[in-house]
């Protein structure tokens, strides 16, 4: 929030408690209890608040009887030209001319990006992405990219220092089958007729993979087949195992080229992580690794047991819904052990908070989770996960077919190419992160106000012409005299776009606090669609120099917001389309 909407903001609130105190109602001990916000209709004022209908909860009077007491003396203040009560019980402050425009000021002073204020510094980390590298990118765990870099851009804003992390599964079974499903497709190139297993992965970049490799070890990786091929996946990991003894590297070789693929399409996807936290770190030096001795902590602390050759977790002694196993009869770890040692990893780098960014499919696995840190003593409320629901395509009125394990997919990097970085994070970010998406491919290559991407750069664009345009005009502006003339604003339109431009930071802070995205789009939208009516209905390079200054000047304000939520968004502001 604005120095000077948290002054209004913290001056009503007194305002109202000195009453509160006066009138000797019960229920508020101090003014920062009072909830005072701005209303999204400028029709219910410029401040309201709901603080009649707490009071209510300890007073024999009803809501609008307790308005009616406190606003005896709120009338007197010079700088309210009224309190209005409405519905139930709200109070409505309206403003004198003067103190509306304290933003806009603001906002054409402002050389740096607008800061969220008043918040604690928090060291956070955020992990997100995380896709297993055994084939490129989605448009799955791009709406997590999507979210989990705008999230980082918001939080940075409010002065927290922010670590970006992506988790690397470069651990068991499913490396073995990467490795596998390149070597069938490696030997397929000299003239063998080989079905891939189903358990294999699937999909052209396979096969691109395949051609690299032989053209970089040309015949390594070859060995006589038998005339009778193996049948299922099993039997073929155990043929290649017994005729490559440097099969391992396959696994690796292909982890390594996919991993390459996957930051490469973040980068241009302006998604940036950190840090590459690797799986297999957790393992490095047998007895001396991460995993062995939390494993032994476990044990020690009799928080773990053998049954049946495996080793469990108490998970129930935490609220799980049953046991969970950590070492396989085979002596394998299962996926929950190693989160378990990566979870116990990030509380102990000392965060104050830790954000998972989960697909909507792993619901079921947090409470294992949560129960796996308070057996190790942690305090699991400094986790937060947000679940990231699916992504479908629409291409005119038909779904789009994808199948992840069949290779019947749609990457990211496809998708951006098709419809571009900008429109591609915008959709993804514009619904709640827990809500499915259906992403219109044709509507997000519109250029037009059907698509609120381009309508929201659109209205960026057309103020940077706007200023281009008025020394052509001979023209002259400046920031101060554009700030004299504000008061001559008077008309809806125009009073609509002060409002919807002096809610900014609230709509900022509400955004930080509740760690969501969507409603700073849906923001921006509502700024660009007012800001667009105002430019449509008035003369902004009117001939009349205060008329003149004082579009210009709202005009500017509005510039800097979109140019501001833009940028925590990851998109581009642009100065003509």
């Amino acid at each position: 929030m604005s120095k000077q909407s948290k002054r209004l903001k913290e001056d009503i609130q007194n305002l109202l408690f000195e009453e509160i105190k006066s009138s000797k109602l019960k229920g508020i001990t101090k003014a920062s209890q009072i909830e005072v916000f701005e209303p999204k209709n400028i029709e219910f004022g410029d401040w309201t608040s709901n603080i009649c209908m707490k009071l209510a909860a300890n007073s024999e009077d009803s809501p609008r009887q307790i308005a009616e007491k406190l606003i005896q003396n709120l009338n007197k203040v010079d700088w309210i030209t009224k309190i209005e009560i409405a519905g139930a019980g709200f109070l409505n402050f309206y403003l004198a001319s003067e103190q509306k425009f304290l933003f806009i000021q603001e906002c054409l002073k402002q050389k740096e990006p607008f800061l969220i204020k008043g918040k604690a510094k928090k060291k956070i980390l955020i992990e997100y992405v995380s896709s297993n590298p055994t084939g490129p990118i989605h448009i799955g765990h791009g709406r997590g990219a999507a979210l989990g870099s705008a999230l980082a851009n918001l939080l940075s804003k409010a002065g927290c220092e922010v670590k970006q992390e992506y988790y690397v599964n470069d651990q068991g079974l499913q490396i073995e089958t990467l490795g596998l499903s390149l070597l069938l497709n490696y030997l397929s190139l000299s003239g063998e007729m080989i079905k891939l297993p189903k358990e294999c992965y699937q999909g052209d970049y396979l096969k691109t993979l395949a051609s690299d490799l032989k053209k970089s070890e040309k015949n390594k990786y070859e060995f006589v087949l038998p005339d009778k091929l193996p049948k299922n996946f099993n039997d073929w990991l155990v043929l290649v195992k017994k005729e490559l003894p440097h099969f391992d590297k396959l696994g690796k070789y292909a982890l390594t080229k996919i991993l390459d693929g996957i930051k490469s399409d973040l980068e241009e996807f302006k998604t940036f992580h950190d840090d590459f936290f690797f799986e297999s770190s957790l393992f490095i030096d047998s007895k001396k690794s991460e995993f062995h001795k939390t494993l032994k902590y476990l044990s020690k602390k009799n928080l773990s047991y053998d049954e049946d050759g495996a080793i469990w977790y108490k998970s129930t002694d935490f609220g799980d819904e049953k046991d969970r196993v950590l070492i396989r009869e085979n002596e394998a770890p299962t996926y929950f052990a190693s989160d378990l040692v990566y979870h116990k990893n990030k509380f102990d780098r000392k965060f104050d908070e830790m954000i998972n960014l989960w697909g909507s499919d792993h619901h079921g696995y947090l409470p294992r989770i949560n129960a796996s840190l308070k057996g190790l003593g942690y305090d699991s409320k400094k986790l937060k996960t947000i679940f990231i629901q699916f992504v479908s395509l629409i291409r005119g009125k038909n779904k789009v077919a994808m199948s992840t394990r069949s290779g019947e997919f749609v990457s990211l990097k496809k998708l951006i190419d098709e419809v571009g970085v900008d429109a591609v994070r915008y959709f993804f970010l514009e619904r709640r992160s827990d809500q499915t998406l259906e992403f219109d491919i044709e509507l997000a290559k519109k250029k037009n106000k059907d698509n609120p991407v381009y309508y929201i750069q659109y209205a960026h664009a057309r103020i940077c012409s706007l200023m281009k345009e008025l020394p052509e005009r001979g023209f002259n502006y400046s920031n101060s005299e554009g700030s004299k003339a504000l008061l001559s604003l008077s008309s809806d339109k125009e009073n609509e776009l002060v409002s919807q431009i002096n809610s900014y930071q609230q709509t900022l802070e509400r955004c930080f606090d509740k760690r969501e995205i969507h409603s700073l789009c849906f923001y921006l939208r509502d700024l660009a669609s007012i800001f667009h009516s105002f430019y449509n209905s008035h003369p902004i390079l009117d001939k009349n120099e205060n008329s003149r200054n004082a579009r210009i000047a709202v005009s500017l304000a509005t510039q800097a917001v979109i140019k501001d939520g833009l940028s925590i968004l990851g998109i581009v502001a642009p100065e003509k389309m």
